[in-house]
């Protein structure tokens, strides 16, 4: 995992994102009074618990980066904690993009195809200057190896954000997983360009 550290304070989010996607696809957002440490590229998964200490961590994870934070997360408290557009479950035929799915992504690679499902509509202009991972199918492998090391949900998630229009991770499946916790939105998989500031995704 690549670890960067945008702005350092205590009150500190704790931003997973999903499968290739960089802090570039972030930048719009404002960050009020938090600091803010994304995480990203599952190309390995090693994780620096050192930049969580003394603070307070309010977790967003998205996409694949739901699974993530719930494997490497397993005794951090935390203040909060929202996941968007993905489940624990990550890859997963009951509560995930079923195996078979995920496979034929890499099997029949189109990176140019996924990120247009995954964007539905947004303006070429708004996603100019988003900067996606170089070895993106390594890391999209490297997902479906370790798709297994996922016992249970160790995260007591506060909040599900759910897009209506996911064509990535199916939005029934985040539904039936979250149940009363979802929230659901009138947006694609990317769901960031909805939100002004990370303190909106805290408080929808």
């Amino acid at each position: 995992m690549k670890i960067d550290l945008i702005k350092d304070k205590k009150k500190l989010i704790l931003l997973f994102l999903g499968y290739s996607f960089t802090p570039s696809s972030v930048r719009h957002l404002n960050l009020e009074d938090y600091g803010l440490c994304v995480v990203y590229d599952y190309s390995d998964l090693w994780f620096d618990y050192e930049i969580l200490k003394d603070r307070e961590i309010y977790l967003i994870a998205w996409s694949m980066g739901v699974w993530a934070a719930n494997l490497v997360l397993k005794d951090i408290k935390l203040k909060t904690a929202v996941a968007i557009n993905g489940t624990p479950f990550g890859i997963d035929d009951e509560f995930g993009i079923k195996k078979d799915i995920f496979y034929k992504s890499i099997s029949d690679y189109d990176f140019e195809g996924f990120k247009k499902l995954c964007f539905l509509g947004i303006s070429e202009n708004k996603i100019k200057g988003f900067q996606f991972n170089r070895n993106a199918k390594f890391e999209l492998i490297n997902l479906y190896k370790n798709a297994s090391q996922k016992n249970e949900d160790h995260i007591n998630w506060n909040k599900a954000i759910i897009s209506k229009k996911d064509l990535i991770f199916p939005s029934k499946v985040c539904l039936d997983y979250f149940k009363q916790k979802a929230v659901c939105i009138n947006a694609p998989h990317f769901v960031f360009f909805k939100f002004k500031s990370f303190g909106e995704i805290f408080e929808i």
